[in-house]
């Protein structure tokens, strides 16, 4: 019995699920949050790549690393200084990590794992829907990734308040496509 909850913490952890038939792969990779351990690895869906973050000595240093796992070469991602939470695309191609760098923010940056180019995806949002402007400059503006829909599409939330401001407090969704491709699906304020 022991060993079945391990196993079925190993395998979730990893993104798989167990069904009655067996197991099977879920679509969508999981979204790790960190800090969980003094060094942590999200390995790539293709097990070519690995995301190392480092938070060691009571996590007084906070590091993401990558690491190409046939040459066992490290690159460094970026230093933090708050929690995260990061997730690979299906394909491997692409992961993301939501920086909660402070208590009134939240923002969301798309990594290619071999060159470590960087795209804010605030800068994508406002591109596909200027209005969005407001929100992102609001006092409590939360941008995260929330799940990869599939390899190149993800499921993001914008999320904030001002405090005694306009727009007030505020949630909106958006389907976007790492083309540019910026689809709102809902859009909640209230003042």
């Amino acid at each position: 019995m022991v060993w079945r909850v391990l196993l079925t913490s190993i395998l979730l952890f990893n993104g798989w699920h167990l069904s009655e038939a067996g197991q099977t792969k879920s679509a969508h990779p999981a979204v790790v949050t960190l800090p969980r351990a003094a060094v942590s690895r999200i390995p790539s869906p293709n097990r070519k790549w690995t995301l190392l973050f480092e938070c060691p000595n009571d996590c007084s240093e906070r590091k993401l690393w990558i690491e190409e796992n046939a040459s066992h070469t490290r690159k460094l991602v970026k230093e933090y200084d708050r929690s995260l939470s990061i997730s690979w695309a299906p394909d491997s191609r692409t992961f993301f990590v939501n920086d909660a760098s402070g208590s009134t923010e939240t923002l969301c940056y798309l990594y290619e794992p071999s060159t470590l180019k960087e795209t804010d995806l605030a800068k994508v949002v406002l591109a596909g829907d200027p209005d969005a402007a407001q929100f992102l400059k609001a006092g409590h503006s939360y941008l995260e990734a929330k799940r990869w829909v599939n390899s190149h599409e993800l499921l993001v939330i914008l999320e904030g308040h001002n405090d005694g401001l306009p727009p007030g407090s505020f949630t909106l969704r958006y389907r976007v496509d790492l083309s540019g491709d910026v689809r709102k699906l809902s859009q909640h304020s209230e003042r």
